[in-house]
């Protein structure tokens, strides 16, 4: 059922397979560029997939943190083999899409059974949960949308306080496995979920922490780390060197905390509240997230709210779900209050407070996301609002309220049909693709937009790249590097004195060889006309082999790589 509703309700994606959703912030190039770099670094370039040569060259760039989504990328790598990359990723990237939906509804039923053994009202939940709109928005963020890879080991840890011992501890580790290699963040927020439900059993149901409990959890952590020490060694040398720092700013982090109206107001996806969408635009959310992330759905909420109050009988471990719920919506917040167009800066949340002491709340650029595990809860209030109303009902008349709920769920829920394109590789990356050898190519001006082409590009180009695909990184960069910071903004350069200007052009000319650039690529489109005019003149300086303009799109300045 939940495949059939997954193919219906992301129409077309299911035959798609040369098309797929581009989204508003180009994420799904960085997310075929993870696909492809598994298949290209281990069966082409023979490299482990968590250090890329190929971008920041010479130096390389580490991909751990990137993240990689090992666990979705593994059964690409066949497709890729048969078919191509650039034919066999689409296709690939709609179906992973689809069953994400469909495997999130299934095991969501199944904890929403096991929490309030209400068959008809776990289906309901199921729907409610997998269909979410935070599900469809971050489809190009695998890190964020697998969802059902979560919901695996959650779904294992409460069969194992049903059932204690070594073979459900160590059924709980297999399902940790994919979350590990699939997404950092989750594995965090599962850590505090769990950690909050020993805490409140410690305190609260100390039964459940007996000597069957720890061994389970002994056998779990050993199947878990075990099987997981490729990435988590990979982890260790990140933290212990720290290569590609990532610290987020409290400027940064307010900009991706959930708004409080965004709760309240769909957002423009929403096809069915199209008119009333139109209020979760910036003119009213202008800070933070808004409904088109966190929305959760009427249906979804005011049924949580029914079962807050109403339904709390039916659900086990009712109290440690509303610590799920007010924890992690609290920390969804982020580190201010944004309600509506303001930041209440003098309003320091927890979130604030934590990245003091816990260097992933430092890290995290998103704090928004973790509202997930809030909805969670909220789907699990839903399920025992539905099986009190199940057993208020008690007639023939049941099944017929069912159906119309599931249907009130999937029309409130429908995002189809979702808008699909295709993005082409420019004929200017097709030459040079084709060129023999290999060089670098450093693309201009450095914008988050320009690092998604970038990487978007190099799969069908394979040449190496001069930066390194994330823009994110605080206190090393672009800035440190005279080559990045006088290209990118040239009008550094000419506000310098004649003899700095000297000394800095020589270190532009060396490091243009250092780094075997053959192109430097100019996206037109990001530049006015009077940087346009700086670039050129820089360009002059440095002594470009020729230089010429591709398809009114691209400024090209073409170099001598070898250095000659």
């Amino acid at each position: 059922m939940y495949l059939a509703l997954a193919v219906l309700m992301t129409w077309p994606l299911a035959i798609s397979f040369r098309r797929y959703p581009i989204f508003d912030r180009l994420d799904t190039a960085a997310t075929f560029y993870n696909f492809w770099w598994q298949y290209y670094s281990m069966f082409v370039l023979h490299v482990s997939p968590w250090f890329n040569p190929m971008i920041n060259y010479p130096s390389g760039f580490s991909m751990v943190l990137f993240p990689l989504y090992l666990s979705y990328g593994i059964f690409s790598w066949p497709l890729q083999a048969m078919f191509g990359s650039q034919d066999a990723l689409p296709g690939f990237f709609n179906w992973v899409s689809i069953l994400s939906f469909a495997f999130t509804g299934f095991l969501g039923f199944l904890l929403f059974e096991q929490v309030t053994g209400s068959r008809r009202a776990a289906i309901i939940a199921g729907i409610l949960f997998s269909f979410i709109p935070f599900h469809y928005w971050h489809l190009s963020r695998c890190h964020v949308s697998c969802l059902e890879l979560f919901l695996l080991p959650v779904y294992f840890y409460f069969r194992l306080l049903e059932k204690r011992g070594l073979k459900p501890g160590v059924y709980f580790g297999l399902s940790l496995v994919p979350i590990i290699y699939q997404s950092p963040n989750y594995v965090i927020y599962l850590t505090m979920f769990f950690g909050l439900h020993f805490i409140y059993s410690l305190i609260f149901a100390r039964g459940l922490l007996d000597r069957g409990w720890w061994k389970a959890m002994a056998a779990a952590s050993a199947v878990a780390v075990v099987l997981g020490s490729p990435f988590l060694f990979e982890v260790g040398k990140e933290m212990l060197h720290a290569t590609t720092p990532e610290t987020s700013t409290l400027q940064e982090q307010n900009l991706w905390s959930a708004n409080l109206l965004g709760f309240i107001i769909p957002g423009p996806d929403q096809k069915i509240y199209k008119s009333l969408s139109a209020l979760g635009g910036k003119a009213v959310i202008a800070v933070g997230s808004s409904g088109k992330e966190i929305f959760p759905g009427y249906l979804l909420l005011l049924s949580a709210i029914l079962g807050i109050f109403m339904a709390r009988k039916h659900i086990r471990q009712y109290g440690f779900w509303i610590l799920v719920l007010v924890i992690f919506f609290t920390l969804s917040l982020g580190p201010y209050l944004n309600a509506a167009g303001k930041t209440f800066f003098s309003v320091p949340l927890p979130y604030y407070f934590l990245r003091k002491v816990f260097p992933f709340f430092e890290v995290d650029r998103s704090p928004v996301r973790i509202v997930i595990f809030a909805s969670l809860a909220l789907s699990v209030f839903s399920a025992g609002f539905f099986k009190w109303l199940e057993q208020k009902l008690e007639g023939k008349k049941t099944g017929a309220v069912f159906v119309i709920l599931a249907a009130l769920a999937i029309v409130e829920l429908n995002q189809a049909p979702v808008r699909v394109d295709r993005m082409e590789l420019p004929e200017l990356y097709q030459k040079i693709g084709a060129e023999p050898g290999q060089f670098t190519i450093l693309e201009l001006p450095l914008l988050p937009d320009i690092y998604r082409l970038s990487g978007f590009f190099q799969p069908g180009h394979k040449k190496n790249l001069a930066i390194s695909l994330t823009a994110r990184k605080i206190g090393v960069g672009a800035g440190d590097d005279p080559l990045f910071s006088y290209w990118d903004e040239p009008l550094r350069f000419f506000n310098l004195d004649t003899e700095t200007q000297e000394r800095v052009k020589e270190q532009m000319k060396s490091e243009l060889r250092r780094r075997e650039i053959k192109y430097v690529i100019v996206f037109l489109r990001f530049v006015d006309d009077d940087k346009k005019e700086q670039i050129e003149r820089l360009a002059g300086l440095l002594g470009p082999e020729k230089s010429f303009d591709s398809s009114g799109i691209f400024r090209v300045y073409q170099f001598d790589h070898r250095g000659k």
